[in-house]
């Protein structure tokens, strides 16, 4: 990095030590002003020889690859800014759309923008970290709380970065006209018939990480889902599951019911369930294959939580008023295949309403999820199993169903 002062004349091999921090004075002034010039025309810089075989040939890059091209990201923007290490937004965001440009493979199922942005604000925090005699670091981490903190921070310090910054006080909630722009045209988009479906797409990708900020803040849901609507949508929860945990909800909720659907169901511990009564003799109507493999799933659903031990109010309701507030499903006429219907209800209120149980379940657990709700503690053990097969986590010990293994000798299917 060149360097705006003729070498330093030293004595002993040593510098004045105030020299050394008024220069730094000097270098953070230059900093500023210099990123104040940015343009949106960033060049990514010419990265290392493997790294440029691996875009060239565009395959996706592993997990020890991703981290090399985000250090030779982040040493860039850092050169490029005079050795500031605090880009605003709108640099994160023009760094991060040269790279998806010049290689869109990179930009995986849509929701590569905000992963790679997240990937490259964390490699800052982590320079940033042990950094103990930088001006700049050192104001930044007592503003922010981090170490040596103040006493009280007054409001002129508290200067926002740039846009999506979201401050909530007192239940209000201010955005820059960026974010209003998003809000409008998602309330606009809602209520059209015929949908942008890739639109919608790109803006949900653009809006994740100041959606996290608001529900990590504890927004209401009302509010939230004023600001954006298309979260009630199964296709989006989805979507927005698979951006924070990059796992198709769907299809391992899918494979969930399908595997674990006769063990559960010729378990000892439901043979005495109304559901599984009704199922049995439902079934004696019918003969093909697909409506018999969906009625079991329907009721595999519906079990589930009775299986766990758990309380089946806090899981699905069934041709019952809903009357809990956290997430919970409301499954009129299970198998009646003409005139059956599922709904996720919030806050007692029906969030969406969808067709199959598979997708019921899957936007049951995605709710938990993507809007940060702890689970009632007389559920845990139905969401702690389903968690660990979504995640491809180790089976946990139950002591509830173990104990009624003995009796049934219900079995979990391996996988």
């Amino acid at each position: 990095m060149p360097s705006f002062y003729p070498v330093e004349n030293v004595d002993n091999g040593l510098i004045d030590q105030r020299v050394l921090k008024q220069r730094r004075n000097v270098k953070h002034v230059l900093a500023r002003n210099k990123a104040l010039q940015w343009t949106k025309s960033y060049v990514l810089p010419e990265f290392p020889y493997d790294v440029k075989c691996m875009l060239a040939e565009q395959k996706c890059p592993d997990h020890s690859m991703r981290i090399r091209m985000i250090e030779f990201l982040q040493a860039d923007m850092t050169k490029y800014l005079e050795g500031s290490l605090y880009p605003s937004t709108q640099q994160y965001n023009d760094v991060v759309n040269a790279l998806l440009q010049a290689h869109p493979f990179l930009d995986e199922d849509g929701c590569g923008f905000f992963l790679w942005k997240r990937a490259l604000k964390d490699r800052f925090k982590y320079v940033r970290r042990p950094i103990e005699d930088d001006e700049q670091v050192i104001r930044n981490k007592c503003k922010f709380g981090h170490r040596r903190g103040q006493t009280q921070k007054s409001l002129a310090d508290l200067r926002c970065d740039e846009i999506h910054i979201v401050q909530i006080k007192d239940e209000a909630v201010c955005f820059d006209s960026e974010v209003n722009e998003h809000m409008n045209w998602f309330q606009q988009e809602y209520v059209k018939t015929e949908k942008n479906w890739r639109e919608i797409d790109n803006r949900m990708s653009q809006t994740l990480e100041l959606r996290r900020k608001l529900i990590d803040s504890r927004i209401p849901l009302k509010d939230l889902l004023k600001m954006f609507p298309f979260l009630k949508c199964p296709h989006q929860m989805f979507r927005e599951f698979q951006l924070l945990t990059r796992t198709d909800i769907y299809k391992k909720t899918r494979h969930i019911l399908e595997s674990y659907s006769e063990n559960i169901l010729t378990s000892f511990i439901v043979a005495d369930n109304p559901i599984n009564i009704a199922l049995q003799e439902k079934m004696k109507q019918y003969t093909d294959e697909d409506m018999l493999k969906h009625m079991k799933m329907t009721a595999t659903c519906l079990l589930l939580p009775d299986v766990f031990g758990d309380d089946p109010s806090l899981f699905v309701v069934v041709n019952e008023k809903v009357q809990v507030s956290t997430p919970v499903l409301e499954v009129k006429n299970p198998f009646n295949i003409s005139d059956c219907e599922f709904s996720l209800y919030l806050e007692k209120e029906r969030l969406t309403k969808v067709d199959d149980c598979v997708t019921a379940l899957a936007a049951l657990i995605a709710a938990f999820h993507v809007f940060g709700i702890k689970c009632p503690q007389r559920l845990c053990q139905t969401l702690k199993f389903l968690k660990t097969l979504i995640f491809d986590m180790h089976h946990p010990y139950f002591p509830s169903i173990t104990e009624k293994e003995k009796k049934g000798g219900f079995q979990h299917p391996v996988i």
